[in-house]
């Protein structure tokens, strides 16, 4: 939704747009009778048509604006907008840690930290003492004011995104992949050991200058969090007390119950590490005892919610900081980063363009990339993760009887994850195996019959075996789970323009691009209705927009492009 200065909601004037998120805009706003600026976060459009969402959203926003502590940036008020939902919050002036981060592009000093984890780890202690998980604890949601005070921002969004069930897709759309916690990326319960693991990632970046784990995609990362040992701190910054890293160490285990329990706890141990520890890593400490957390008196502790118990990591791995890459080991790297968790929301990508991407490997490429993901499942054959790195490679060579079996032994050690039904299906599309493809996503819609992107996928085998009915009511399917699913609606408009029903075809394409501006296979079914009716300008554009847009698979880009070129030819 798009609002412009000056422009009312309710009684807030609003400024100027502040960003865009994936959940929100902000814009600063002003509320004339208390003479007072405040930020108005507005949610996506797409929840809109999505009732269960309002009621949870007015429910939600009244827990999250009962949170009153001096760090938490407080929500005033909440409304809606022309049927959208929208939270007033305290507008702040200042800089997140991100962008105090991306300045210095160095480890931050001790006591520098110290000054920023203190506040941040009360507010963090209030807010579970409250029984209210942050969810989303990164360098973007800490802010110092100009006036040098440190707020935790976003707690609304992270509590009103959450519907009460903790599952993959809900708890993915509020994670960050650099940030995110073993237990919240495999969809398993979170607590306020979720919050600690997050919160020890920011101070693990502070520390050292860098998060423990990147890669090319979301996916790889998602996956080291999970499976891969932490870096080493003081292999990435040599300056890095012993005392400090096994606090960064216990902070970031894998399993939950070993890390600290309470913010508090883990700022307190910083703290005390930071005045044993010698130069140069902290200055001189000052000689008074360390003090307590500041948590409201009369509150009482919640039990901590059970967490499932992660697997240990399988292998430890070298410092990234000591590793040397070939031009080989890159080429791994690319199609190792295509199988893995499942996901979706912010974080969701093309499968099938991660595999049109792994079949530009050259042969010598693609064997040493099958004999490396080959060592991985002898060295971890329980691993299914390994089996379906195995599978990619083996599809990567067009060797898709052996990639099958491959992913049905991803499948059998964990029946339960839709990733390698997915990524299956998705090779086997490639091949242009549909039955093949059809059975592995009916399977995993079996199993996990709220995951819209298998249901899709079925829709989609469907539409290339001209069954068209069958497409219809499994897009049909989608739009009543979620009527503001702008890809369920988007795949109607294939069903009309592939029967000839161009007027419902047009509809719902712009139906789509309401939803989702930057759906580029909306915007390529735009273009291809405008070809049809000889509007060659209008295709022009849209197929420009495809081009340009960085949310486009490389295939549709590629499609794009040659009806751009087609077009120029006449």
């Amino acid at each position: 939704m798009s609002i412009a200065p000056g422009e009312q909601l309710g009684v807030y004037r609003v400024i100027e747009p502040l960003g865009q998120g994936g959940m929100a805009t902000v814009y600063k706003a002003y509320h004339p009778a208390l003479d007072r600026y405040v930020a108005i976060k507005i949610l996506h459009p797409a929840f809109k048509e999505d009732k269960n969402f309002i009621a949870r959203f007015e429910r939600e926003a009244r827990i999250v604006a009962k949170l009153d502590h001096p760090n938490i940036v407080p929500v005033f008020d909440y409304a809606q907008h022309d049927g959208m939902p929208y939270l007033v919050m305290r507008y702040v002036e200042g800089k997140t840690l991100k962008a105090i981060l991306r300045e210095t592009n160095a480890a931050l000093p001790v006591e520098r930290v110290l000054a920023f984890i203190r506040p941040v780890a009360e507010g963090l202690t209030y807010a579970h003492i409250q029984g209210v998980l942050h969810r989303d604890i990164k360098p973007s949601n800490i802010m110092r004011a100009n006036d040098g005070h440190i707020y935790l921002t976003d707690f609304g969004l992270a509590r009103i995104a959450q519907s009460g069930e903790s599952t993959m897709s809900q708890d993915m759309v509020i994670g960050t992949p650099q940030y995110i916690s073993p237990e919240q990326a495999q969809g398993a319960p979170v607590s306020e050991r979720t919050d600690i693991y997050s919160l020890g990632v920011v101070l693990f970046e502070m520390l050292t200058g860098r998060v423990p784990f990147t890669a090319d995609t979301p996916y790889a990362v998602i996956h080291d969090h999970i499976y891969t040992a932490l870096p080493m701190p003081t292999a990435i910054n040599p300056a890095l007390a012993p005392e400090i890293e096994r606090v960064l160490l216990k902070a970031l285990a894998k399993d939950p119950a070993a890390r600290y329990t309470s913010a508090g706890d883990l700022f307190v141990a910083l703290e005390t590490c930071a005045r044993v520890s010698p130069a140069p890593t902290t200055l001189t400490p000052p000689p008074q005892p360390v003090a307590p957390l500041i948590v409201t008196p009369q509150a009482q502790p919640v039990a901590p919610s059970s967490v499932a118990r992660t697997p240990p990591p399988p292998e430890p791995v070298a410092p990234q900081s000591a590793r040397r890459f070939s031009a080989i080991t890159c080429a791994i790297l690319a199609v190792i980063a295509l199988a893995l968790l499942a996901g979706c929301g912010v974080l969701a990508f093309s499968r099938r363009d991660d595999i049109a991407r792994a079949l530009r490997l050259s042969p010598a490429g693609q064997t040493e990339t099958i004999r490396s993901a080959r060592d991985r499942v002898n060295a971890n054959p329980n691993d299914p993760i390994a089996h379906i790195r195995l599978a990619e490679a083996l599809a990567s060579a067009n060797q898709f009887d052996a990639a099958y079996a491959e992913y049905d032994q991803a499948i059998a050690l964990n029946p339960k994850q839709p990733e390698a039904y997915l990524r299956a299906g998705a090779q086997a599309e490639r091949a242009n195996d549909l039955d093949h493809a059809l059975k592995y996503y009916d399977a995993g819609h079996q199993i996990a019959p709220d995951d819209q992107t298998l249901l899709l996928n079925i829709g989609d085998v469907y539409m290339k075996q001209k069954r068209y009915e069958d497409a219809r009511a499994v897009f049909e399917k989608a739009l009543r789970f979620d009527s503001g699913n702008a890809q369920a609606v988007f795949r109607m408009g294939e069903y009309y323009r592939a029967t000839g029903r161009l007027a419902e075809a047009l509809r719902e394409y712009t139906r789509a691009v309401a939803m989702d501006p930057n759906l580029p296979e909306a915007h390529y079914g735009l273009g291809m209705l405008a070809l049809q009716r000889g509007a060659t300008d209008e295709a022009r554009r849209q197929f420009q927009m495809v081009v340009t847009n960085p949310k486009s698979p490389a295939d549709l880009k590629d499609q794009a492009q040659q009806q751009l070129r087609a077009l120029d030819k006449k």
